[in-house]
């Protein structure tokens, strides 16, 4: 709070003059900056490391594999969250799925899956190993179509 002195009428007059300062707008204006930077943050990708002794396809693509579920097809079986699922016998399932519209037993632990996320974005991250033949891979993927799985991201290993 400062005087000043002003002439006014021929007369000099004090008059006070108070100014504040408006934080509202400014601290508004800095949560709206935090929430953007905060949102654009990008951390580094999660790297899958394979199990159950699989050998990934190699592949040229240098984009991370996104922190999404992750099933692992082996010469032993389908594996989703460390659990067989469905057993293989030399790389390939016990029984034919090829005539069934898809593979209850996977449905079931998809469907599980997707249940208890709450932040379900349709993404499923594929392991395979590379010998195995697409006719048994095949089932699988329609299996997770029909969980609502529809963005599948096939693992690769990095060219070195």
């Amino acid at each position: 709070m400062g005087l000043v002195h002003k002439s006014f009428g021929g007369r000099d007059r004090k008059q006070h003059i108070h100014a504040d300062l408006n934080l509202t707008p400014m601290i508004d204006t800095l949560i709206v900056l935090l929430i953007f930077l905060v949102k654009s943050y990008s951390v580094t990708p999660s790297y899958l490391t394979p199990t159950q002794s699989i050998e990934l396809s190699r592949t040229v693509s240098k984009e991370g594999a996104p922190d999404k579920p992750a099933l692992i097809i082996g010469r032993d079986g389908i594996l989703l969250d460390g659990k067989i699922i469905i057993g293989f016998k030399d790389g390939v399932p016990e029984r034919d799925f090829s005539r069934d519209p898809f593979i209850q037993e996977l449905k079931d632990r998809l469907d599980q899956k997707k249940g208890t996320d709450p932040e379900f974005t349709g993404t499923l991250i594929l392991q395979a190993d590379k010998s195995i033949p697409f006719h048994v891979l095949r089932p699988i993927l329609r299996t997770a179509g029909v969980s609502g799985y529809y963005d599948i991201k096939f693992a690769g290993q990095g060219a070195e």
